[in-house]
């Protein structure tokens, strides 16, 4: 029995601890991503992340786009906004049962019910990254994570560019 309800208690906090990546892309399906393999990023980016978060996100998108063959360029046609947003939330996960009961046949059954609420903060990152060439918006992604409050600084990391590849994952689009 003990070992029952110890599994389920690591089961339950293993669920809370892990991480969430959910990704949106849209994109003008007349532009040809294949004349212009340079980009730059807006100068006018305001973010509200703390410093560190921001070059974790920043050298992500610069990995994901030099992986797909795009080089950064301060003259390129091809300008990238990032908006993000950050806010912690409080959620409530799935309480644990522990029971107990007797019953058969002839007899009169009972049980008791205990439940064990576990409630934990999550850190959310929202990031919308938008490509623009010469003003017009050609590409634009949207990156939602969910991790615990408490991750490292390296887990962080690690969470942020597993989004950013989830992110680029089709990009450049291919004409059809």
């Amino acid at each position: 029995m003990k070992k029952i309800i110890l599994l389920s208690i690591a089961f339950f906090t293993f669920i809370s601890c892990s991480t969430q990546q959910k990704v949106a892309v849209d994109y003008d399906r007349d532009f040809d991503f294949n004349s212009n393999r340079t980009y730059t990023f807006s100068q006018s980016d305001y973010l509200k992340l703390n410093d560190l978060d921001s070059a974790r996100l920043f050298n992500s998108i610069e990995k994901g786009l030099l992986y797909k063959g795009f080089q950064k360029n301060n003259s390129s046609n091809i300008v990238i906004s990032v908006y993000p947003e950050e806010y912690v939330s409080k959620q409530q996960n799935s309480s644990v049962g522990l029971g107990m009961g007797t019953g058969g046949f002839g007899r009169i059954g009972g049980g008791l019910s205990v439940g064990i609420p576990i409630t934990s903060e999550k850190l959310n990152q929202n990031y919308t990254v938008s490509m623009l060439d010469q003003g017009h918006l050609v590409w634009q992604g949207t990156l939602k994570i969910q991790m615990s409050v408490n991750s490292s600084p390296e887990a962080k990391e690690a969470i942020i560019q597993r989004g950013v590849m989830k992110l680029f994952y089709k990009f450049p689009p291919t004409k059809k």
